[in-house]
């Protein structure tokens, strides 16, 4: 008995003496992974406009399109509200989309879909005040609750999603745009677009906070919470990220660093894993470190310009998108060039059917063509001559078009039983949008390659019978987004209709997936409705 006292007062004393002269600190992890983590997501969901053609009233909903990141393929598929704008992942099982609606209807909502694995089992629809234009949804890991910025009452609207009800509405400033909840669930903060100032509340009993040095708030278009909860991070419309300290549990919030800048930015994206924000704006991406008090920028990343084919140079690219994979090895930043440009191919033989011909080209200038692009068909001599015109491509096979002959069909009546070598042209007539994605290392922060994506018509452009009014006053008309075993990035364009799928392993691109059909006229010769307009992306369960 005495040996065990005698073994008990040494192992005491060995322990006050390795106190002595420290002061015991416990280990925080300053930055736990939220959850749901990125890294457990197995699809991506698209959301869709259902957008009408000119001067038609948008009446049919939108949908929800789930794509399987392991099979590449649509798995699931559901109706949403009118004019969806934006959505959030709110569990490991649910997405919550806002649906602005359209003016008169008074049908603004927000559906919430309840997921079975990558299958969307059911929807519920929450609806929101008339009129309210909502514009934004932001929740907290795991949280029942949901904020919905509501700019048309200057309000924000708290929304329970267990009894799918909107529970009261919060005051806040001119056009709200974008909200942020800190994960411990405890501070409401919302950028007010309209007079330039940031709303912040205590959950708890929703009393307003304040925040000192917010006279260097401007214009703000976006929000970002650190997973800790003691930083809020604001992306002012000047391109300038005010950081906002935001431990105090009393308050005030205090403004403490504004000294990064990237003019042209309309919204980051945070990487939590490795404590990073993702900047886009202009010409550039910033990649920024926020793992300290002070943010620091770690690297400035130059988009490269896009070649001006068929025409001589280059244009500037803006970046427009990103997304970074879970498991931290690269990012993905999507660009698209300052003016529209025409594909080119050149033509080496050509046959008809007395209904389509099949033109055998290589693409020599812009990207490769796309069906739906019409193209302007020359230089083919007599006695084939008859092949010359203007026509829009209904098909295309083939790939690597720049180094192996590939094909597309168009309508043309001119009868050839057999292929006939040929020299001549095809050049877009219309203007297209030629997106391209550079490849970002995320251990050493440079750019590794760039990828080319296909192009398809300028759906903001007015005079062509592509364009889609939703595309052109969307805030979300470019999204990327990533995998969550980060064998895939994802990028949709409003105008394409499509979500293009990069394979990451060899950084190149693969295929694309169509978004659901549209109510849009047909435009011939394409004897099918287009797709509906994808708006926002984001990574699903």
């Amino acid at each position: 008995m005495k040996r065990f006292l005698w073994l008990g007062l040494v192992v005491f004393f060995c322990v006050l003496w390795s106190g002595c002269g420290e002061t015991f600190r416990p280990i925080i992890i300053p930055n736990p992974p939220t959850f749901p983590n990125p890294k457990a997501n197995h699809s991506v969901v698209t959301i869709s406009a259902n957008a009408p053609s000119q001067g038609v009233a948008e009446i049919v909903p939108g949908t929800a399109m789930v794509v399987n990141v392991s099979g590449d393929t649509d798995v699931s598929i559901a109706n949403l509200g009118l004019a969806p704008v934006h959505a959030v992942q709110q569990t490991a099982t649910q997405v919550l989309v806002v649906n602005q609606s359209v003016p008169g209807s008074l049908n603004e909502s927000l559906t919430k879909l309840s997921f079975n694995g990558s299958v969307i089992m059911s929807t519920a629809t929450i609806s929101l005040p008339g009129g309210s234009a909502p514009n934004f949804v932001a929740v907290a890991p795991t949280d029942t609750v949901a904020y919905v910025t509501l700019p048309g009452a200057s309000e924000v609207g708290v929304v329970s999603t267990l009894s799918n009800n909107l529970t009261q509405t919060l005051p806040v400033g001119a056009n709200p745009d974008a909200a942020a909840v800190t994960p411990d669930k405890t501070k409401l903060y919302v950028a007010n677009q309209g007079d330039g100032t940031i709303s912040a509340f205590n959950v708890v009993d929703f009393t307003a906070r304040a925040i000192n040095g917010a006279g260097v708030i401007n214009a703000p278009l976006w929000l970002t919470v650190r997973t800790d909860s003691q930083r809020l991070y604001v992306l002012n419309g000047n391109g300038v990220v005010s950081t906002i300290d935001t431990t105090s549990t009393a308050g005030p919030d205090t403004v403490i660093d504004s000294s990064i800048s990237v003019p042209g930015a309309t919204y980051m994206v945070y990487d939590p894993n490795k404590n990073r924000l993702y900047i886009p704006g202009g010409g550039v991406m910033e990649i920024v470190d926020i793992s300290g008090s002070i943010p620091q920028l770690l690297s400035t990343i130059t988009i490269p310009n896009v070649p001006n084919l068929p025409a001589s140079g280059s244009l500037p690219a803006t970046a427009v998108a990103v997304a970074a994979l879970p498991d931290g090895s690269q990012a993905y930043v999507a660009s698209v060039p300052s003016a529209t440009q025409a594909s080119q191919a050149s033509i080496s033989a050509v046959q008809g059917t007395g209904t389509t011909a099949t033109y055998s080209y290589m693409w020599s200038g812009g990207h490769d063509l796309t069906p739906g692009i019409t193209v302007a068909i020359s230089g083919i001599a007599s006695p084939n001559d008859s092949f010359n015109g203007t026509y829009t491509i209904t098909s295309v096979s083939g790939t690597s078009c720049a180094t192996q002959t590939c094909t597309f069909q168009a309508t043309n009546t001119t009868v050839l039983t057999t292929q006939t070598a040929v020299t001549g042209t095809a050049v877009s007539v219309i203007n297209n949008l030629f997106p391209q994605v550079t490849v970002i290392n995320a251990v050493t922060n440079t750019a590794q390659s760039t990828i080319s994506m296909p192009g398809f018509p300028d759906a903001t452009d007015a005079s062509s019978p592509y364009y889609v009014p939703v595309c052109a006053t969307t805030r979300f008309r470019f999204n990327m987004a990533a995998g969550g075993d980060s064998s895939r990035a994802y990028f949709s364009a409003c105008d394409g209709g499509a979500v293009d799928i990069i394979n990451t392993a060899t950084n190149t691109y693969l295929l694309d997936l169509s978004a659901p059909v549209g109510v849009r006229p047909i435009i011939p010769p394409d004897p099918t409705n287009p797709p509906q307009n994808p708006v926002f992306l984001l990574a699903g369960p």
